[in-house]
């Protein structure tokens, strides 16, 4: 998608971090802008940065909680009645919990699947098929380096295989999308500054108490959302399948996959 001028693009979490860097870059290359987030305050100062830096651009924020399929349903009626569609869909919305495997509660998975993963599925279903019958559009599924390398972070555990999840749900999606002219990048995204590891406050009441684990921080290069943003764009413009925004990772990847196909040699 050479031409952004004029296009809509949906950002699901997209009020604050890598959502709202990337808002800011396509409303300077001359999108319309939804972004979309559970809560309303951040949502709206996000949306309002927006305006400030794009004065021309059409910004909604509209409220949305991506784990629920109704609640997405909701957001492409919203859409529709302000007589937008959506041409880019950026699945970014994320959230993580931190603790071993077996200290995480029923409510912690189904929190975080719903989220990552179903939350991902949940907008392809609602906006692929208008991209289809239009034979055009670009989505952008963000996921992770954890979910890339499994055994590179640990305490981690839902979201490193929900990310591992949307990682396939990108890569299989793409050559049927092609044939449609819609385009599909998947990004690898490793340390950011971000405030996800403050998820839990975003938390719905449906999926019960935050899980209250003590855990070490781990020391990481973390780059700015903006680095990622214009990695993540140029993607769109190039019809990248795949975006690695850490290309120093790319031998501890390698080390992974090479362990893999070790295991075709036996």
């Amino acid at each position: 998608m050479k031409d952004l001028q004029g296009k809509t693009a949906l950002i699901t979490g997209g009020g604050t971090g890598i959502g709202l860097a990337l808002a800011l870059q396509l409303a300077a290359c001359g999108c319309n802008i939804i972004i979309s987030s559970t809560n309303s305050e951040r949502l709206s100062a996000g949306a309002a940065q927006i305006r400030s830096a794009s004065p021309n651009t059409q910004v909604l924020d509209i409220i949305c909680d991506v784990s629920s399929r109704s609640s997405i349903t909701a957001l492409k009626s919203a859409i529709t009645a302000a007589d937008l569609h959506v041409d880019i869909l950026v699945c970014n919305a994320g959230v993580t919990t931190s603790g071993p495997y077996h200290q995480h509660r029923a409510q912690d998975w189904d929190w975080v699947y719903g989220v990552v993963l179903h939350g991902t599925t949940y907008c392809i279903q609602e906006f692929y098929p208008d991209m289809v019958t239009r034979r055009s559009g670009h989505i952008v599924i963000n996921g992770s380096q954890a979910g890339m390398v499994p055994n590179w972070v640990s305490l981690h555990g839902p979201y490193t295989s929900a990310k591992a999840a949307v990682h396939a749900l990108g890569a299989a999606l793409r050559p049927e999308a092609a044939e449609y002219r819609v385009g599909v990048s998947t990004v690898v995204i490793a340390g950011t500054q971000t405030e996800i590891m403050k998820s839990e406050r975003s938390r719905p009441e449906r999926f019960g108490e935050p899980l209250a684990v003590e855990v070490k921080k781990r020391a990481a290069r973390r780059i700015p959302p903006e680095d990622v943003a214009s990695q993540i764009v140029e993607g769109i413009k190039e019809d990248k399948g795949w975006v690695a925004t850490h290309p120093d990772l790319k031998e501890r990847t390698k080390q992974y996959f090479d362990e893999i196909l070790a295991a075709y040699d036996h």
